[in-house]
């Protein structure tokens, strides 16, 4: 007899799996949920629950010349089929978005070689494991990308479908360029942005965009923030030296500053930070 308590899937007490008395369908099961109630599987149809063989080994075959393509069903339920994974995200040519595709096995494809992966000769890496956070100003977006973990956010206001196929490329510490795919009853376009860690946020999305793109006055912001607010010379070297390289004469002047004080830096803790900035002061004053 069921003791009320900690009722298992199969349970048909009435309090458990059956909370219809017993008499009608058992909604606690998990295969009659799945197969009576569960909404249908939306989003990139991945092998191996997001490899990066998926993004590289065709998942479905176009049905009507039956090539090899990369299947994606949107929110909306459109369909659309891709010659390629990443930026620009070029479609098959002769989808026909009403029909199913076959999906495809090892052997549908013996003997067929995969197209180019040009997005992995240009830098870019899938990010794994995906989990999409829609928040009140933006979206954020956390995975396995390149062997780590990241957890990034989006400018405020970019949209991406939940389980959108997702490609990201660093351009500088804790920045990065991302694509991915976004919805909407009619259509589903592909998108390219701005993608960052979260510490970043006080910058500004505008100051983040124009360092993506190597401004060197944005390029000095981040990098200067890196370094002074948050303390971490390691990330804001590249910043600083990418506007340098530009003829930012402040970059310039922090990096010499890091340089003759790099010792510091080696063991420097929060309390050191201060004398640090007054050295910097000195030594800005000095070389003018």
């Amino acid at each position: 007899m069921c003791n009320a308590a900690n009722h298992s899937f199969s349970c048909d007490c009435g309090f458990g799996g059956d909370t219809g008395g017993g008499g009608g369908r058992r909604w606690g099961s998990v295969s009659n949920f799945t197969a009576n109630y569960a909404p249908p599987s939306f989003g990139w149809a991945r092998d191996s629950g997001g490899t990066v063989e998926s993004y590289v080994n065709p998942n479905a075959h176009c049905p009507v010349c039956g090539c090899p393509v990369f299947f994606y069903r949107s929110p909306y339920d459109g369909r659309v089929f891709f010659d390629a994974l990443g930026w620009p995200w070029p479609k098959h040519p002769c989808t026909d978005n009403r029909r199913e595709p076959e999906r495809t096995t090892r052997t549908s494809l013996v003997g067929r070689q995969p197209p180019e992966t040009t997005w992995r000769h240009k830098g870019w890496n899938p990010l794994l494991s995906l989990r999409v956070s829609h928040g009140v100003e933006r979206s954020g977006i956390r995975g396995d990308c390149d062997g780590r973990f990241v957890d990034l956010a989006l400018l405020a206001g970019t949209k991406i479908d939940r389980e959108s196929p997702v490609l990201i490329r660093t351009a500088f510490p804790d920045l990065h360029e991302v694509t991915f795919l976004i919805s909407d009853d009619l259509s589903t376009h592909p998108v390219e942005t701005v993608a960052f860690d979260r510490r970043l946020l006080p910058v500004g999305d505008e100051a983040l965009i124009r360092a993506a793109n190597k401004d060197q006055s944005a390029l000095y912001s981040v990098g200067r923030f890196l370094l002074w607010d948050l303390s971490d010379p390691g990330s804001a070297v590249p910043y600083l030296e990418a506007a340098a390289a530009q003829g930012h004469g402040e970059a310039a002047v922090d990096l010499l500053t890091l340089a003759l004080f790099r010792r510091s830096w080696s063991g420097a803790g929060s309390s050191s930070s201060v004398s640090f900035v007054s050295r910097r002061k000195l030594t800005s004053r000095a070389l003018r």
